[in-house]
């Protein structure tokens, strides 16, 4: 039976058909663009409000249909509103082929000129050109929508197409560029005038008050542990790390502040209204207090000291003596917790037990109270003989030159044996994988009939999901060890072997604690036995390179160019990152 419909609901499905098409006919729709100068909050003329009100009646007037587009961190029914500085321009850089490239500094007037460009919308509607461009650049590019038939309406004026209508927007914008450039002059001529008379622009460090530029009086709850810090620092038996702990120990915390906002927080425009919060203290943020010369009455600006107004908070004498600890670069280090050792917990007797460390007659010893079964009779270790024995270990990281002459004449049919191995491998981890995947997929999909049946309970069921994620896991990441090309992985090393010629001498002056941190890097295992190196255990990547020769006994092997050394490609960067960080910060200071 066919069924007719009435005039009444023929119209309300035409209407919501109307409304449907227009939401989704986006071309033939406005967006306002409303933008709010950071360095003019004081004129309310340009204020975002009054801008879009302007441009909403604008609309209605001249039956512009506005957009209702919405974005997150965009816009809000087709209203963009942004707050910019005045004058940020970015420099303009050349390409190869004679192309000039711009970037745009607002990130809002950035993804509007995208999507007009992209023609998604009409065009596009503000107050007057000095809102929406404020420097030559952004008259530029606005002056190219234009001329690509882009529509953009100013509320305040309108722009003929003849040359005097053109003269009229280069008018406008030379006055526009010349305005903020103005405001630019005065935000820095105020900044300069008030350091000029030694005021402080800017946020006073821990241990002061912020009041004002003429008003940094001293924080009566944390000036007091600052000033400690410097004595103690002077007398040169800390190090940043342990005062740092001192320092948190006393309750003194970082300068109450908010959080950065995110990325779109800032695209949204919202106030930053976090709640401000004071962190601990490291060794960083110590630093920077013992070198801020705002402590003794003295203002950092453009890389000048100049004299300040505030009260110092102490002298100029306790202040060159922490300057001096500081280059001196001091061995000798107090421990809040405990006293510091190098090779702490870092040593082991081949019966398991650890050697622990202890100073007698100012030489530092290790002791192992062994096993009653374990066959070591010289259970005392001097430290001397320990850093021996792992810079030792350490010359013999890098390629000599025979071993790189020989992985330079294998290269060509070692990397392609490697390579076809690979791809062996890959195949066999896919099949795996799939295999992995069928059986998720099977217990997903029947875990009812399961059940029933009593084959599985639900607690089997799900040890068995997180037994094959597991597995998962584990396949890929043993698949990304292989998607870099083996001579690629094969240059890594020998780039790595390069950087780290040194790694022996630098081992060989380091400071106490850097010496730890070396041997982090490196080993995860030491132990000896009778006085002597029994066997160590090289972190993974490290090992490979000690394993293509006989390590303790020092007599050489072949050289490898297998799977050792290029198919644990991330492995291999994961275990060597931080050490060559480490060896390379140090050699190129």
């Amino acid at each position: 039976m066919v069924k007719f419909l009435s005039p009444l609901e023929i119209l309300i499905r035409y209407v919501i058909l109307l409304i449907s098409m227009t939401k989704t006919n986006q071309g033939n729709t406005y967006l306002i663009y409303a933008r709010k100068s950071t360095d003019d909050s004081e004129n309310q003329k340009n204020s975002i409000d009054y801008q879009v009100g302007e441009c909403l009646r604008y609309s209605k007037t001249n039956n512009l249909v506005i957009s209702d587009y919405s974005f997150e961190g965009l816009s809000n029914n087709g209203v963009i509103k942004e707050k910019h500085t005045a004058y940020k321009t970015s420099d303009i850089s050349i390409n190869k082929d004679g192309s000039f490239v711009y970037h745009i500094e607002r990130p809002k007037f950035k993804q509007l000129v995208d999507s007009l460009m992209k023609k998604e919308f009409k065009g596009v509607i503000c107050l007057c050109w000095d809102r929406i461009s404020r420097n030559d650049q952004d008259g530029i590019i606005i002056k190219n929508l234009i001329k690509n038939g882009i529509d953009v309406r100013f509320v305040q004026t309108k722009y003929e197409k003849t040359s005097s209508g053109a003269l009229h927007m280069d008018i406008d914008g030379m006055f526009a560029a010349h305005y903020s450039r103005v405001i630019s002059e005065k935000v820095k001529a105020a900044y300069s005038k008030l350091q000029s008379e030694g005021k402080c622009t800017y946020i006073a460090p821990i241990g002061y008050l912020d009041k004002g530029s003429d008003n940094k009086p001293l924080d009566l709850d944390r000036a007091h542990i600052v000033k400690q810090i410097f004595e103690m620092y002077s007398e040169g038996g800390w190090s940043l790390n342990q005062l740092a702990k001192w320092a948190n120990q006393q309750g003194l915390t970082t300068k109450p502040s908010r959080s950065k906002r995110t990325s779109q927080e800032v695209m949204s425009g919202e106030e930053n209204n976090k709640p401000k919060v004071g962190r601990p203290l490291n060794d960083k943020s110590v630093e920077l207090i013992l070198k801020n010369p705002f402590y003794i009455g003295k203002l950092k600006i453009g890389g000048q000291i100049i004299d300040g107004i505030h009260q110092p908070l102490i002298n100029v004498g306790l202040f060159n003596k922490v300057q001096e600890v500081l280059k001196s670069r001091n061995v000798k280090v107090y421990y809040v917790d405990k006293e510091f050792y190098t090779f702490r917990g870092l040593i082991t007797c081949d019966c398991g037990r650890s050697y622990s460390p202890y100073r007698k007659k100012g030489i530092v010893y290790y002791r192992c109270r062994c096993k009653t079964d374990c066959t070591s009779t010289d259970t005392n270790l001097n430290e001397s003989e320990i850093n021996r024995v792992i810079n030792d270990l350490m010359g013999q990281i890098h390629f000599n030159d025979q071993e790189l002459a020989e992985i330079e004449s294998r290269a060509k049919f070692g990397l392609q044996e490697v390579s076809d191995r690979r791809n062996t491998e890959m195949e066999t981890l896919n099949k795996q994988r799939q295999r992995l995947f069928d059986d998720l997929d099977y217990l997903q999909n029947n875990k009812i009939t399961l059940l029933r049946t009593n084959v599985y309970s639900m607690e089997k069921i799900n040890d068995e999901i997180n037994s094959l994620e597991r597995r998962l896991d584990e396949i890929e990441e043993k698949m990304k060890a292989y998607k870099e090309a083996a001579i690629d992985m094969l240059k890594y090393v020998l780039s790595f072997s390069e950087l780290v010629k040194e790694a022996k001498l630098y081992y060989e002056h380091a400071l106490d604690t850097e010496k730890r941190d070396i041997t982090l890097s490196v080993f995860s295992e030491l132990t000896f036995h009778n006085g002597s190196l029994s066997k160590f255990k090289a972190k993974e990547g490290f090992e490979a390179l000690f394993k293509r020769h006989d390590t303790i006994s020092g007599s050489r092997g072949r050289i490898r160019t297998d799977d050792q050394l290029v198919n644990s490609q991330l492995r291999y960067r994961c275990a060597t990152r931080e050490f060559t960080t480490l060896v390379y910060l140090k050699f190129s200071l």
